[in-house]
């Protein structure tokens, strides 16, 4: 079987990475040229552990490929799986229109018999307006529609699409099951089959659930600040609760970022005001997850009543870890706002060898730990790498800078063993250590 993947950001060049070692032939179709030459020399557009070396050793084996040219991509392919990252402004509102008329661009090419599966952050509604679009045009060819919410995040994205929990499979009509499954029966025994609505509903729920859960925890975690409480025992006692269980999305810290959760949160708002529903929750986690983004900026405020020439180091700054991507990264909005209050930063980060084309003034990127935290008057943990671990207590013992604020507790028993330190962490009264 041979698939096109369409779409070649994080999730396209996931896709098209993994599937050969399911079986089938890929070529992967996007018209941003740089891209996929990229590609075809086995450099993927944004890092991901073990991506390059998949995509290099698929290339090999010839069971992979990557194009700009429509016509060669769809030329007898039995399906076209569409993997476009749904861009989003900084309002986090999707521009839909932009997959949508990649999708449409291609109608005519479609052939006969082919399925089509979207899996960008659309909508709902969206894939059954695509599927009336190509029968209006197209009547007398069989298009076979099915819209599959991605699952990946960022740094764990190949575990995750060769080894998902389940796979979510929206269909128009249930004989298309048995044309779908075997393509998907490929990468999981666990199918849950429903219409293409209540599939893209579901990708809306998982991300608001998971975005109400977010601002739960930290609006809870905040009023344990004022009132004396740990909010990492708090998050223990709800976690051991078997009706809400281990692995509930209760971590107290920062407030989410970047988009993927924002996004269905706004569309929610959208289908609300469209079908003339009343709901009051989601514009309110919402304006919950926006006024705790600025947690850090209130601490900095605490600390020092004015920021002008104070040294800062800032340890990471992409978006999530374990990936080289900065785009709607929390971290450089902190920097910029750190910037405009005069501040003098010093940010080191193992995966970002150059400084982002944006304009923060007085940020210095530095090659090491060590040098990020010389002289600060403040350290700040914005992204979770794993390397951070590699401060030692002699490096600590050194510092001159007492002061670490630390949203999500990454670095709390290292930094929590220094009682000469004041250490803030969401949740925690300052130089409170975990007790468990």
């Amino acid at each position: 079987m041979k698939i096109c993947v369409f779409g070649l950001w994080h999730l396209g060049s996931v896709t098209a990475a993994c599937l050969p070692n399911k079986g089938f032939k890929v070529i992967g179709l996007d018209f941003d040229d740089k891209a996929v030459r990229a590609l075809n020399d086995g450099i993927a557009p944004v890092y991901e552990p073990d991506l390059d070396n998949l995509i290099r050793n698929n290339i090999q084996r010839g069971t992979l490929s990557f194009t700009t040219d429509p016509l060669v991509a769809l030329k007898d392919v039995d399906v076209v799986w569409v993997t476009y990252d749904t861009p989003v402004d900084d309002d986090d509102k999707a521009d839909t229109a932009y997959v949508e008329t990649k999708i449409l661009s291609i109608m005519e090419l479609v052939r006969d018999g082919t399925v089509i599966i979207i899996s960008s952050q659309v909508p709902v509604g969206f894939t059954r307006r695509i599927k009336n679009a190509y029968a209006e045009c197209y009547p007398d060819r069989k298009f076979i529609f099915a819209y599959s919410p991605e699952n990946l995040r960022l740094g764990k994205a190949i575990r995750i699409f060769e080894n998902p929990d389940r796979i979510v499979i929206g269909i128009g009509n249930l004989e298309d099951i048995e044309i779908i499954k075997p393509i998907f029966l490929t990468i999981s025994s666990r199918l849950e089959w429903m219409g293409i609505e209540s599939a893209e509903m579901t990708k809306h729920a998982i991300n608001s659930f998971l975005a109400t859960s977010v601002v739960f925890a930290n609006e809870l975690a905040v009023l344990c600040e004022s009132v004396g409480a740990n909010a990492k025992e708090v998050e223990r006692g709800l976690k051991t609760d078997e009706r809400i269980g281990s692995k509930a999305y209760l971590k107290p810290g920062a407030a989410f970022a970047g988009g993927t959760l924002s996004r269905d949160i706004n569309f929610l708002i959208k289908a609300e005001e469209q079908y003339k529903q009343i709901n009051f929750l989601w514009k309110a986690v919402k304006e919950g997850n926006n006024y705790h983004k600025d947690w850090v900026k209130r601490k900095c405020k605490n600390f020092f009543k004015d920021l002008n020439g104070k040294k800062i180091a800032v340890l990471g700054l992409t978006y999530k870890p374990g990936t080289n991507v900065i785009r709607r990264s929390w971290a450089i909005e902190l920097c910029l706002w750190l910037s405009e209050q005069q501040a003098v930063i010093q940010a080191f980060d193992p995966y970002i060898q150059e400084l982002p084309d944006v304009p923060i003034k007085n940020i210095k990127l530095k090659q090491s730990i060590k040098d990020a935290l010389d002289g600060v008057d403040c350290i700040i943990v914005a992204t979770e790498h794993p390397d951070f671990h590699e401060i030692g207590e002699e490096l600590i013992a050194s510092l001159p800078c007492k002061i670490v604020i630390d949203a999500n507790g990454f670095l709390e028993k290292l930094f929590s063993r220094n009682k000469n330190m004041q250490y803030a962490a969401v949740g925690r009264t300052l130089h409170e250590t975990i007790r468990s």
